[in-house]
């Protein structure tokens, strides 16, 4: 745990810029939210959760999951995002693991009294949808006086449509069931969380993602490199993740400097 103490507190020490969720979206720690980024539309993110905080139902000591996720933003108001879900220790039963593909879409950009709007949707046919979500999140900035602070308010769909195993055309063997019928409860129903910046340079969130209470900080190691590390109830679970985001139109330096200087 202290090597953990030492990354929260050297997270909160250097210049902050944008924090990524563990799928690798916008978001605070295990929520989505409606942050986009269109100067840099590629992202790619590897994340760690801890065994009791796993998304699947399986609670044993070897569920510890990483996460590998890429996100790419093709127009201005549609990103799409792909993550596998990797346990290595039951790599040598399940593989690779879960897959997931999904895309988000702003809906509505924030201004001085509007909110920002994102609807994110999750393909459909898995026959283990532990990642499965489709949600609407809304968002507003604050300046307190003592930094910014910006909330999220959303609600995942408490329903999925699954893939039931067995049934060899694909239409037909598309369910719709409920979340807790299965045994699911992230994103389902209400969610939300804050993100307080008191200075340039810091970041803290707090956020509940319908399971649990979380709580991390985040940090811009390098230009383009982030790290993120959170904690679970308080407990001595601990998480984190490193995310890079780039332009798909990478230019010549020289370019890229003339144009941020006009």
């Amino acid at each position: 745990m202290t090597k953990y103490l030492f990354i929260l507190f050297f997270a909160l020490s250097i210049a902050v810029e944008a924090q990524i969720n563990f799928l690798g979206k916008p978001g605070l720690i295990m929520t989505p939210g409606t942050d986009w980024v269109e100067e840099e539309q590629l992202g790619v993110t590897y994340a760690v959760i801890p065994w009791e905080y796993a998304l699947f139902r399986n609670t044993s000591k070897n569920n510890t999951t990483h996460f590998y996720s890429v996100r790419a933003g093709f127009t201005s108001f549609m990103e799409v995002n792909f993550s596998i879900a990797y346990r290595p220790d039951l790599a040598d039963k399940i593989g690779v693991g879960d897959r997931q593909l999904d895309f988000r879409f702003k809906l509505l950009k924030e201004k001085r009294y509007q909110p920002a709007i994102v609807l994110g949707l999750s393909v459909p046919g898995s026959t283990s949808p532990v990642m499965h979500h489709d949600y609407l999140v809304v968002s507003k900035n604050f300046d307190t006086g003592f930094g910014n602070l910006k909330t999220n308010i959303g609600y995942g769909s408490p329903y999925v449509i699954r893939k039931a195993p067995g049934e060899a055309n694909f239409f037909q063997s598309l369910v719709l069931d409920k979340k807790e019928d299965l045994g699911l409860n992230y994103l389902s129903g209400f969610f939300g969380g804050l993100r307080y910046m008191p200075v340039s340079f810091g970041g803290l969130m707090i956020e509940y993602d319908t399971r649990t209470w979380n709580m991390g900080a985040f940090v811009k190691i390098w230009d383009r490199f982030y790290a993120q590390v959170f904690n679970y109830e308080a407990s001595s679970s601990w998480g984190f993740n490193f995310s890079a985001q780039f332009p798909l139109d990478l230019k010549p330096k020289s370019l890229r400097d003339a144009r941020s200087n006009n």
